[in-house]
């Protein structure tokens, strides 16, 4: 008797185990599950709908399909994605062209190796009700693309923006600071944008009005790509795929997006569509808006070190490595 018990309780626990199994295959990331023997390569990211090709390439399988063993990682954003390439705990991030360029100007091993988004109109000119473009004397400035894209707008309407207050904010903090009349104005994106209307402020232009846009790039170490140049290219590749699905499909990139940072689909939805998703080459155009930035940003202060876009930027990188 004490040995069927023995051989029940055996039992038992073979099938809990074998559930447990079970349960942990269906529950982690598919690209965790995929055991292709791969390279890892490991992408950090931000959490909002500007890395859309990277959650739906990675909730839709497109990396796993492509034979790629690939892990997303959810990073607070702004510099984190690139300075986890910098540690060695991402082999790639996606940075927005502000962010890399500083960070590539204290760790001159970074490379950027092509962009997937550009966009002239998610960052948006945000005024309180009453206040005119040109009656602006208090603006809320979050560093980096914030403090430029102030630069440019108030200079865009001939005013000193030395002559301006720039008050240092974060840009959860922009709407509540817009409505107490702490702030007149902010340039900044949706959520922040959406809830500053809310409460009566109003939208009174996008960066395109003055002739600026951000683009998003896809970074890594020279150390590692030197080694790993054509695994870069395929993951790049897969990258530009799912840009393209995006562009075709906000829907679907909505989806993703939703899924990945538990966002509301019809707010994932508005802000993609404010975006233009396209993997490519860098290109004249991307140099100089680069040299731009350095030089504003050395202006500023705010460069640890030289950087130079002509080096940092691999031009040519994708049409040799990712077709």
């Amino acid at each position: 008797m004490m040995r069927v018990l023995r051989r029940r309780a055996v039992a038992a626990l073979v099938a809990v185990a074998a559930v447990a199994v079970a349960a942990t295959a269906c529950t982690r990331p598919a690209t965790q599950a995929a055991g292709n023997g791969g390279d890892l390569v490991r992408i950090s990211v931000g959490v909002d709908p500007s890395y859309a090709p990277f959650f739906l390439a990675d909730g839709e399988g497109l990396f796993e399909a492509a034979g790629l063993n690939v892990r997303v990682i959810q990073t607070e954003g702004g510099a984190a994605g690139a300075q986890n390439v910098v540690a060695g705990t991402s082999e790639l991030s996606g940075n927005a062209d502000s962010t890399a360029l500083t960070v590539m100007a204290g760790n001159p091993g970074l490379r950027a190796l092509g962009v997937y988004e550009d966009s002239d109109r998610y960052f948006r000119v945000v005024l309180r009700e009453g206040v005119t473009p040109k009656s602006v004397k208090k603006m809320g400035v979050f560093p980096g693309i914030g403090l430029y894209f102030t630069d440019r707008y108030l200079r865009s309407l001939g005013l000193d923006p030395a002559a301006i207050a720039l008050v240092t904010t974060s840009p959860p903090e922009q709407p509540a600071l817009l409505a107490r009349g702490d702030i007149d104005g902010f340039i900044s994106f949706d959520p922040w944008v959406a809830r500053a209307v809310a409460q009566d402020g109003h939208v009174a232009g996008t960066t395109g009005d003055f002739g600026a846009k951000y683009s998003q790039w896809l970074l890594a170490s020279q150390g590692w790509l030197s080694t790993h140049e054509e695994l870069a290219g395929r993951v790049f590749r897969v990258v530009a795929q799912a840009a393209d699905i995006i562009a075709a499909d906000p829907d679907r990139a909505a989806k993703a997006v939703a899924k990945a940072i538990r966002m509301d689909p019809a707010e994932a939805r508005n802000q993609v569509t404010q975006i233009d998703f396209k993997g490519r080459d860098f290109t004249p155009g991307d140099i100089e808006q680069a040299r731009q930035l350095v030089d504003f940003f050395r202006g500023q202060g705010k460069l640890g070190g030289p950087v130079d876009p002509e080096q940092v930027l691999l031009s040519g990188w994708v049409g040799r490595n990712s077709q």
